[in-house]
């Protein structure tokens, strides 16, 4: 689907409603969009009121008629698979990580402390459903994307070690994107190396399907070795279950 498409969706749905002028696109659409790119599959929703992804979830839910509907009430989050696109739907919130623990505990927040919980500066921008403005709260997304970098929001190794599958994501995105790996996350990943072999090999599993999938497995493999990771690349033919 075209982002000028699921726009005019969009707007027409949420017109009149508490969700309009609160509910954002965020990360790989808009990135991508900006890059160039005019067709979609998966849209990311972020919505500025509490409970905004379970409350927009449950109101396209309705409308929609998806194939698939499923909520998270823990992460205040709801999915659905329509035809031909993924919706996925969450509140703006801040987050905070317990040590030795993936999962963050979490509580509504503005764009303003939202865009501080994301990974990367090129996946923290938003753009406001009705009028189409791209938002970049953290002043750095644009220039990143502009320069081709991979760059974390906040301090690189604090990003790196609160969830060790960000060192994966790093390596997709920067052999997707064609992107440098800014020099900071470079010495997080390479700090952190050893501690890939605590994901579950289904996470791995994953990310590596979606590097293929991209047709860059050869660029970040050939990374994966540079910064350390030998032991967490798949044996080719191997399988893992999901």
């Amino acid at each position: 689907m075209t982002l000028a498409d699921f726009l005019a969706m969009a707007r027409k749905l949420l017109e009149g409603t508490g969700f309009q002028g609160k509910t954002y696109l965020v990360g790989g659409v808009v990135r991508d969009h900006l890059l160039g790119d005019g067709d979609f599959y998966d849209f990311d929703l972020a919505i500025q009121l509490r409970y905004g992804g379970l409350k927009l979830g449950a109101y396209m839910m309705h409308r929609l008629n998806p194939l698939t509907y499923e909520t998270f009430p823990k992460f205040g989050t709801a999915r659905m698979e329509l035809d031909s696109i993924k919706l996925d739907f969450v509140e703006t919130r801040r987050e905070r990580y317990q040590p030795g623990r993936r999962y963050p505990n979490i509580r509504f927040g503005t764009i303003a402390e939202d865009v501080y919980r994301r990974d990367f500066t090129v996946n923290a921008l938003y753009m406001e459903v009705f009028s189409a403005e791209v938002l970049d709260p953290s002043g750095r997304g644009l220039a990143d994307l502009q320069e081709g970098v991979i760059r974390t929001l906040r301090d690189a190794d604090q990003v790196i070690s609160e969830d060790y599958l960000r060192i994966l994501r790093a390596i997709r995105f920067s052999a997707t994107l064609g992107f440098a790996l800014d020099p900071d996350i470079r010495r997080a990943i390479e700090k952190y190396a050893p501690k890939i072999g605590r994901l579950s090999q289904s996470a791995i599993f994953r990310e590596v399907e979606k590097m293929k999938a991209a047709g860059v497995w050869a660029e970040a493999r050939a990374l994966m070795q540079e910064l350390g990771l030998e032991d967490a690349i798949p044996p080719d033919g191997v399988q893992i279950p999901l």
